[in-house]
């Protein structure tokens, strides 16, 4: 994953809350949470009630990606794509690929869209059917897409390959007393990600961490604690880092220059 790519995401903060963007809006959101909200978004118990049956998704160690789609203005640069829920999937699907390839479902009010990266979604399409959102305000497409989610997740229609490999970036070290927070980004589609860590002075380790298995749905950076070895020189060293997720998907090492803040 591009640097650049990372430090936008991390920009847009945490949370499936609404972003205004120039491109396509939902693509920036979903990079690091799992719905992306109209504008205006539904009321607080609407959305509460979508992020509980998603949550509930996850739980199952299933996945899913949910955009509502009310107005023109919630695609950005591409209005066009407004009242073609199943085109706007696909496009969307394809924007995530990068990071992201398991079951997308896009509400609007002229139906669903349903993308699962280019594989089939019969089973998806089978629970759904025609259906369409009784309405066509926010409140109304988050009903539906819960609603529509929790028969997908009674269906078990929403088992999908995970493919991608997690997103595993080291930032810079942070000085707590005499030790230090090795900060690091860790995120995978399933939600659950572990990582390898380690330090290099020129070819030799001089430590090395395993992160287990657990959340990984939230960019923001966390922190493993280390106390360095009186005298090392903490300008010297590289710091590197491999994420890997349950399906047995492992991302490519990435080593920065250790930088330390005070």
């Amino acid at each position: 994953m591009a640097v650049s790519v990372l430090a936008s995401a991390l920009a847009l903060g945490p949370g499936g809350g609404v972003a205004r963007a120039d491109g396509d809006p939902a693509s920036d959101v979903l990079f690091g949470a799992n719905i992306f909200l109209s504008y205006p978004p539904p009321s607080r118990e609407a959305s509460a009630a979508l992020t509980r049956i998603v949550a509930a998704v996850y739980a199952r160690h299933d996945r899913i990606k949910v955009a509502l789609i009310v107005s023109r203005s919630d695609l950005g640069a591409i209005p066009g794509l407004f009242g073609k829920p199943a085109q706007y999937a696909q496009f969307l699907g394809q924007e995530l690929s990068s990071f992201y390839a398991g079951p997308l479902l896009v509400v609007m009010h002229a139906g669903f869209g349903v993308y699962d990266a280019g594989r089939s979604t019969a089973a998806e399409e089978r629970v759904l059917g025609a259906q369409k959102p009784a309405g066509e305000t926010a409140d109304d497409l988050a009903t539906a897409a819960t609603r529509s989610i929790g028969m997908l997740l009674a269906a078990n229609a929403l088992v999908s390959k995970d493919i991608r490999a997690p997103v595993a970036y080291p930032y810079a070290a942070v000085r707590q007393g005499s030790r230090l927070a090795l900060r690091y980004l860790l995120l995978d589609d399933s939600g659950r990600a572990g990582a390898l860590l380690w330090l290099l002075e020129g070819k030799a380790v001089v430590a090395r961490f395993t992160v287990p298995l657990g959340p990984a749905s939230r960019y923001t950076p966390r922190s493993r604690l280390w106390s360095p070895p009186h005298g090392l020189e903490l300008a010297s060293l590289v710091y590197c880092a491999i994420g890997y997720d349950a399906a047995g998907n492992k991302s490519k090492p990435v080593c920065i220059r250790l930088r330390v803040q005070p």
